[in-house]
């Protein structure tokens, strides 16, 4: 479990990163994030364009999460975020650092409850069925009550809200965010998401897989739910699975997706 003064330390260098790579993926942020608002008639509050450049769904008073979901990064700033900001603008001024986690996790729950609704299912329902989660009143209640925060840290290789960065974008958030979660949280299991997270873990993490495999690391479609072993930065397993949405999920397809990873998830049972 991240402990409260860990996981501030890490949301106020996300906040206002020191590091010159970290900082030019946040300037990059806040101007699309910018472009967005004002297109949408938001004022525009530098503290606003700040807290919405970035992502952390940590909250230390609640959560007590053993598995990791690993995603490339936060994605764009859409209008459908725009819906967690009225009429009362929860991250204008002085707000808490929870408040202000509190409209990330909301954005998060929209996406798996909304667009990725039939991933969502399907995953949550497999886990459950392996004892990793419960699901008593269902997975969308689960997602929508933040049990799903729980059980999950929802975490991004890059934390900006920026396209088409590259490998030493991804390496400087490792080395000076992501590398201090995994020690902070020692998960049980890391999940990471499509073709970007995967490599960017792989690359600074060396993962083996835990039984022989002809699968391609390379390849996602190929590597998704072979269950792997790092020792460094934390002993744990890393599942790599394809992504979530939609345009992979069903041209996968789904019950491939999902046969894949319950084998690993009966691999992990026997570890």
């Amino acid at each position: 479990m991240m402990d409260e003064t860990t996981a501030r330390k890490l949301l106020s260098e996300i906040d206002k990163p020191t590091e010159p790579t970290l900082q030019e993926l946040q300037e990059m942020a806040i101007g699309s994030v910018e472009t967005v608002l004002s297109d949408a008639g938001f004022p525009t509050r530098e503290e606003v364009n700040r807290r919405l450049s970035y992502t952390f769904y940590y909250d230390w008073e609640t959560d007590d999460p053993d598995i990791v979901l690993l995603v490339q990064d936060p994605g764009n700033l859409h209008e459908r975020h725009l819906s967690e900001l009225r009429p009362q603008n929860p991250l204008t001024g002085e707000c808490s650092a929870r408040d202000q986690i509190g409209v990330y996790r909301e954005f998060a729950k929209s996406w798996l409850t909304g667009r990725n609704a039939d991933f969502a299912e399907r995953f949550f329902e497999t886990l459950a069925r392996h004892d990793l989660i419960s699901l008593p009143n269902g997975w969308h209640q689960y997602v929508e009550s933040g049990q799903f925060y729980r059980d999950f840290y929802l975490g991004d290789v890059v934390k900006y809200r920026v396209d088409g960065f590259g490998v030493a974008a991804e390496r400087a958030s490792y080395q000076h965010l992501l590398k201090q979660e995994l020690r902070a949280l020692d998960p049980e299991l890391v999940i990471t998401f499509g073709g970007n997270a995967w490599p960017a873990l792989r690359r600074s993490t060396a993962p083996e897989p835990v039984v022989d495999t002809d699968a391609d690391p390379e390849s996602i479609m190929s590597i998704h739910g072979t269950l792997h072993r790092i020792s460094d930065p934390v002993d744990t397993h890393v599942l790599p699975l394809a992504h979530m949405s939609g345009q992979v999920w069903w041209r996968f397809p789904p019950d491939e997706y999902i046969s894949r990873l319950s084998k690993a998830l009966e691999l992990l049972e026997r570890q």
